[in-house]
């Protein structure tokens, strides 16, 4: 079981533009790997990376020999996945460190939870992560919007 979380911290008054700066992390069975990790470095633009992260998971799925990386706009931190025969998905650093396993569905789940939990905290006004996200969202597979 994997899951994705999106953090962008926001005060209630001021409206979201979706340019916060905030953390995403990754927790399964026995593990995390976090934007956190790096402090400051780390942070990234968190509707920007949900939008990112969304989009990568169609293209895994729809290509057999598919790898993703995530690069966060304005960050240090980063992540990689790639399809095994065996094990479903390999989740690692961009170096290469084998984080965990996980299948592809409960990846494409995950992120999906992760991305509407965030949606449901906060969602940006009109404007370029806004319209970023709900293309993301609309090329989602229909099979993990669960």
């Amino acid at each position: 079981m994997i899951v994705v979380e999106f953090d962008a911290p926001v005060d209630s008054p001021m409206p979201v533009t979706g340019f916060e700066l905030g953390h995403v992390s990754l927790r399964w069975n026995g593990g995390a790997y976090s934007s956190r990790q790096l402090g400051s470095r780390g942070l990234l633009m968190v509707y920007l990376a949900a939008a990112d992260i969304l989009t990568g998971v169609p293209t895994l799925l729809a290509h057999p020999d598919a790898s993703y990386l995530f690069t966060g706009a304005s960050s240090a931190w980063s992540f990689a996945l790639r399809r095994t025969r065996r094990h479903g998905l390999q989740l690692s650093t961009p170096a290469g460190r084998l984080l965990c396993h996980t299948s592809e569905a409960d990846y494409a789940i995950a992120v999906w939870r992760g991305t509407e939990q965030l949606l449901t905290a906060r969602t940006p006004t009109d404007g370029g992560p806004l319209t970023d996200l709900q293309t993301a969202i609309a090329v989602f597979p229909d099979g993990y919007r669960r």
